[in-house]
């Protein structure tokens, strides 16, 4: 198998026209688009990079990463990390919740391997000594073959609810006792809140979208890290795209209480980020529980086969009828 790779730095060059071609073949949802990872480049702290691998012209994989430079010593600190050995971090912008790879529908263990190697071959040399390694986040458990000769560890899992029901009745009657108890009183609290108007939207204020979700990173972020903002774009951007929802809660008079980021390919539903008023700025309580609620209700109505509803808070989402599937990291030196 002869593979070509060509990577990019979206800031400076064109992406490949192969790539919305690919995106197409494989199904991918509106957050693979070009046009959407071009813009988002310009706003990263790290130079990000995209990358196209064919076989014979053919588009047969697809990669977005990032360069994570080496901090510089003190007495170097005005040299550019750019200009130092890093990681590449192998995700989908803006979230490093989300996988960076994706490969033809049709192709096999053997040729996605060897699409993961062009990749890696690619990177180094465009990188040269920059390139210290590859890790590739958000690797699933059947994805595990592809990354031969790689060091695997177990990550963080995430929480997905197979949709196994013929309604939404059979899905609360499936629910334990006391669950069910909880939810039909969270969904009315939420309906009967006079100060709450629930609905589904295609298109939302970046601004305020931007604005919530950043009460929310920096609500849960580590005690030593900085919640990197998304910028208002990209949610404008997302807007009015196949497969894009928001499930807002709004004021009597408009204004954004909190929302949730749906995206659908078809056959999933992803919750890709959640954002919200602090209680000291006129949040409402209950909406949390409540919006995972929702998109429960949506899976089923809609007929797709799973939802992922992300890492961390276990418990809470175990009490919608998630399980936890493992993930891992995969790394590589060069």
């Amino acid at each position: 198998m002869a593979l070509d790779v060509v990577v990019i730095d979206p800031v400076r060059e064109t992406v490949p026209a192969e790539w919305p071609e690919l995106v197409r073949a494989a199904g991918l949802p509106a957050i693979w688009h070009d046009d959407l990872l071009v813009r988002l480049a310009w706003f990263a702290r790290q130079p990000a990079y995209m990358a196209l691998v064919t076989d014979g012209g053919t588009p047969c994989a697809l990669f977005h990463a990032r360069h994570r430079g080496a901090r510089p010593p003190r007495r170097f600190r005005g040299t550019s990390p750019r200009l130092l050995p890093g990681l590449v971090e192998c995700h989908l912008a803006p979230y490093v919740t989300t996988p960076g790879y994706a490969f033809h529908p049709e192709s096999g263990t053997a040729e996605r391997a060897a699409a993961v190697k062009a990749f890696e071959r690619g990177m180094a040399h465009r990188l040269g000594l920059r390139c210290a390694g590859v890790v590739y986040r958000q690797v699933i458990d059947e994805d595990r073959p592809i990354f031969r000769g790689h060091v695997i560890r177990p990550g963080e899992p995430e929480a997905v609810v197979d949709n196994r029901w013929g309604g939404v009745e059979e899905y609360l009657r499936d629910l334990p006792g006391d669950d069910r108890r909880h939810m039909r009183r969270v969904e009315r609290l939420v309906s009967e809140d006079p100060g709450v108007r629930a609905a589904v939207e295609t298109s939302i204020d970046g601004a305020d979208a931007g604005r919530l979700l950043s009460v929310v990173q920096h609500r849960y972020r580590g005690r030593f890290t900085v919640p990197v903002p998304v910028p208002a774009l990209y949610f404008e951007m997302l807007s009015g795209r196949p497969g894009i929802r928001f499930l807002t809660y709004r004021r009597p008079d408009g204004e954004l209480l909190a929302y949730a980021l749906q995206v659908d390919d078809g056959r999933t539903l992803l919750c890709q980020g959640w954002g919200t008023r602090d209680r000291s700025d006129g949040g409402r309580p209950h909406l949390y529980f409540d919006h995972f609620l929702r998109q429960v209700y949506q899976l089923i109505e809609d007929g797709r086969e799973k939802m992922i509803m992300g890492k961390s808070m276990y418990e809470l989402k175990r009490r919608f009828g998630a399980r936890l599937s493992p993930l891992y990291a995969a790394a590589t030196l060069r």
